[in-house]
């Protein structure tokens, strides 16, 4: 079965809307066809082996009104196809993460079960600890010992939860954004203080899906992909289209959470006015000047995050992010600021 390489429901979307492309009569079937095409390798990844059954085949259109509606019937059962197909793979995910549960509860029990039999040994170290204390030259020795064994250990740092928020509206440009959050997991996953680090990502964000995940996760750090103007950031609405928030919004939000977010990591175009009006909430923000190509959005999250991962500061994480920019040699580095 091949992978959904977006969202579920951005697929769905997608697909939807060109059944509704194809009950406009004005609609080039032709054209249609090309943009089909298009989606069907931003959902399943472009030379995907397993879809080419379902690939559309080229037609010649005439003014025969009798061939048009077979080749738009053709086009309606194999987009309808997708959507079923689609669903069908949302399902059996949702049965393999139903399946993983059951695996970590069955292994929550037998440690519970494990734990419940070592009990009466605890109980029994309690009292030798009583009698232990009782002896004041064998208590501060075995506290002396105590001491250098704490002073040898690693220090564990506070967890950081990410949030990477991502908006690609289907009226704007298609981001990479998937890409840029494949490469921050990658990077986090290898470095060496892997385990202080909470990745949680949104996709396809609304204003109230925004809004509750910033209730729900209560992030340190905030990271939004997509598109930025100068008067605000574009989410999405209900139908998948852009959505301006507005700086004095975003102030707004971000002055509600800033008990708890450290840092605000705009990676979207002009969004230093945004990023100004955050700051004025939270310790660190960083934000772009001005248009910023993916390839450069992409490079400065790298090194950003690779810094971060490595026990490094966030003044040291965003110039390590203009550093990677220069090395990769592909210009922009100016673009990135950071305010705080």
């Amino acid at each position: 079965m091949s992978k959904i390489k977006i969202p579920h429901n951005r697929a769905i979307e997608l697909l939807e809307a060109r059944l509704k492309d194809l009950n406009n009569p004005s609609t080039d079937l032709v054209a249609l066809q090309n943009r089909l095409k298009s989606d069907i390798d931003s959902i399943f990844g472009g030379g995907s082996e397993s879809i080419k059954v379902i690939t559309l085949k080229t037609s010649v259109y005439g003014n025969d009104q009798v061939e048009l509606e077979k080749n738009k019937t053709t086009f309606r059962q194999t987009i309808q196809g997708w959507i079923d197909y689609i669903n069908d793979f949302h399902i059996i995910n949702q049965e393999v993460s139903e399946e993983t549960e059951k695996e970590y509860e069955t292994k929550y029990l037998k440690l519970l079960e494990n734990w419940n039999e070592l009990v009466p040994e605890y109980n029994q170290l309690l009292k030798d600890q009583e009698k232990l204390y009782s002896d004041y030259n064998t208590a501060l020795t075995e506290i002396n010992i105590l001491e250098d064994k704490l002073a040898q250990k690693d220090k564990i740092g506070d967890i950081i939860k990410i949030l990477f928020l991502g908006a690609s509206p289907i009226n704007e440009d298609r981001l990479r954004i998937d890409e840029e959050v494949r490469n921050i997991e990658h990077g986090l996953k290898l470095a060496s203080l892997r385990d202080r680090f909470i990745l949680k990502s949104e996709w396809a964000v609304t204003s109230k899906s925004l809004q509750q995940a910033m209730l729900d996760e209560k992030p340190t750090i905030v990271q939004f992909s997509g598109h930025g103007h100068k008067g605000g950031i574009a989410l999405e609405d209900t139908l998948g289209n852009s959505k301006l928030i507005d700086n004095s919004a975003l102030g707004s939000l971000f002055e509600l959470f800033k008990d708890n977010v450290q840092c605000v990591f705009l990676n979207s175009c002009y969004s230093e006015s945004q990023a100004r009006e955050i700051a004025k909430h939270i310790p660190y923000v960083i934000g772009m000047k001005s248009s910023v190509p993916d390839e450069t959005a992409i490079t400065f999250s790298i090194g950003f995050y690779a810094a971060l991962g490595a026990g490094k500061d966030i003044k040291f994480a965003y110039k390590l992010g203009l550093v990677g920019i220069q090395l990769e040699g592909i210009g922009g580095n100016d673009i990135p600021i950071m305010i705080g």
